[in-house]
């Protein structure tokens, strides 16, 4: 496995890379607005980036510059399409190691497949299932990401027996996860293991890599080497509470992943709900 630094800060980044979280850098526009340096403005703070750390890929979000989220699913493909190319022209032009970030969607899949036959790598994003993520790893070439946190709080959310329809409906809908916890939290883990587990294995001859990402806490990652996704992504606080790195990174695959959930859609609330958050994030600077 390969772990990558999910920060967009220098400091934690040299911090991360000097404890073997050293493979590749991931950021979004929540990780550009929290951690990273935007008194220099977007471009140059991701230039800045770039040209620390040219040996590594480094992952830079499109957005989709004020598309209504909600309405997405209703909003021309092509359109979408035409929308998150005009960034990846830009992004992919500032350095041969950066990897185009591309939410999943349907306009999303169809940008990733014109990058792709132009040899650009891409990390499809905000997956929330395997079908989702199988399905983008036929149009992109490069990486697709799994958000595991928010897996889990959609298994949650199932196994107290709520739909998914809460995370668009209901503004306490993560209430209701966190009472679900303690009775669910471990059969939560284990679906969204096998689900990633599921995908990894699907991708080891692939063209493009599973990214794992959203982790919450450093029990999380000795959880996840062992469904042994070929990336895991990890915040700086995270890399802080970790021991034995090498070793979490050298762990093979344990976790069984026969007659898991795929998923049927490319639409997902939780997907829905991170590209609103992104969103809103990249409207701190995106003007």
């Amino acid at each position: 496995m390969k772990f990558f630094a999910d920060t967009a800060c220098q400091e934690d980044i040299d911090y991360c890379f000097a404890q073997g979280v050293n493979d590749g850098i991931t950021t979004n526009p929540k990780i550009m607005e929290s951690t990273g340096d935007l008194s220099i403005g977007f471009e140059e703070a991701c230039k800045a980036i770039l040209q620390r750390y040219p040996n590594v890929p480094v992952s830079l979000e499109t957005d989709l510059r004020g598309i209504d989220v909600i309405k997405l699913r209703r909003t021309s493909p092509t359109q979408v399409r035409n929308v998150l190319l005009e960034q990846a022209s830009m992004l992919s032009d500032w350095a041969e190691n950066v990897v185009v970030k591309i939410p999943v969607c349907d306009g999303g899949l169809l940008a990733a497949n014109y990058l792709a036959k132009k040899g650009i790598k891409t990390n499809i994003t905000a997956c929330m299932t395997p079908y989702q993520a199988l399905l983008a790893a036929d149009y992109g070439i490069g990486y697709v990401s799994l958000f595991a946190n928010r897996m889990l709080d959609s298994h949650l959310l199932e196994l107290s027996g709520h739909p998914l329809s809460e995370i668009s409906e209901n503004p306490n809908w993560k209430d209701i996860v966190k009472a679900a916890k303690p009775e669910f939290f471990e059969q939560a883990w284990t679906r969204t293991l096998a689900q990633i587990s599921y995908v990894a294995k699907n991708l080891d001859t692939s063209r493009s890599q599973l990214i794992v990402g959203s982790i919450r806490d450093p029990q999380d990652i000795t959880r996840l080497v062992k469904a042994e996704p070929q990336v895991i992504t990890i915040p700086t606080k995270i890399v802080k509470g970790l021991e034995n790195i090498p070793g979490l990174k050298d762990t093979k695959r344990s976790f069984e992943s026969n007659g898991v959930d795929q998923g049927h859609s490319l639409y997902h609330p939780m997907t829905e709900y991170t590209l609103i958050e992104f969103e809103k994030a990249a409207d701190s600077y995106r003007n």
